[in-house]
């Protein structure tokens, strides 16, 4: 039975390589989704240098890196060339696991530190609190904690949606190499690099 399952062909068309609810084909998601990502790249870097210099600082570092990760993919990606999505895949794993480290960070500080919830909101929010009564300033504060866990809430699925397109795509990749590679191995039987095929019979 696992023979005869190998030897199916490869359709690239099976429903599996479908995403965005079937809507599409993995190719063309792989693609959007890696210059979404680029599009990110580049507005995040953009609203960085509206922010403080210590925002500023801490995107265009982590852009620098990104520049690198996501170059690299968009070539895999546009190239079918799958080893050089690999980077990206082990990259947003770990963001993934960094953004869920986060998002816990900021409940703690919410109940704890809220010293440090004023701080990111001046980085990120510009909020002040010249010019605002204290009630003012604590429902600016608590507004912007909200935002904040949504946002972080809202990203990381986005992300994880990004790294599930991705990983598939890879495993597309893989799976069509790996049925090319048979079928060429398989085309002639009895044809091996110490064994030629024997022609005589075919002479007349």
């Amino acid at each position: 039975m696992a023979a005869r399952a190998h030897n199916l062909p490869f359709d690239q068309n099976a429903k599996k390589y479908n995403c965005c609810c079937g809507n599409l084909h993995i190719k063309q998601g792989a693609r959007i989704v890696s210059c979404l990502l680029a599009i990110s790249l580049a507005v995040s870097v953009i609203f960085s240098l509206t922010r403080t210099a210590t925002v500023a600082f801490q995107n265009i570092f982590s852009a620098a890196f990104g520049l690198v990760i996501f170059g690299m993919l968009l070539y895999g990606v546009f190239k079918e060339k799958r080893l050089y999505i690999l980077p990206y895949m082990i990259f947003q794993a770990i963001s993934l696991v960094l953004t869920f480290l986060g998002l816990l960070a900021i409940l703690i500080m919410i109940g704890v530190n809220t010293g440090a919830i004023k701080q990111l909101a001046q980085d990120y929010y510009g909020l002040e609190q010249d010019g605002l009564t204290p009630d003012e300033f604590n429902h600016a504060l608590s507004t912007f904690a909200v935002l904040l866990v949504i946002f972080i809430c809202i990203s990381g699925l986005i992300e994880a949606y990004f790294l599930e397109v991705i990983y598939r795509f890879y495993v597309f990749l893989k799976e069509r190499e790996t049925s090319f590679n048979f079928n060429f191995d398989t085309c002639t039987p009895g044809f091996t690099p110490n064994n030629p095929p024997n022609y005589d019979g075919m002479l007349g």
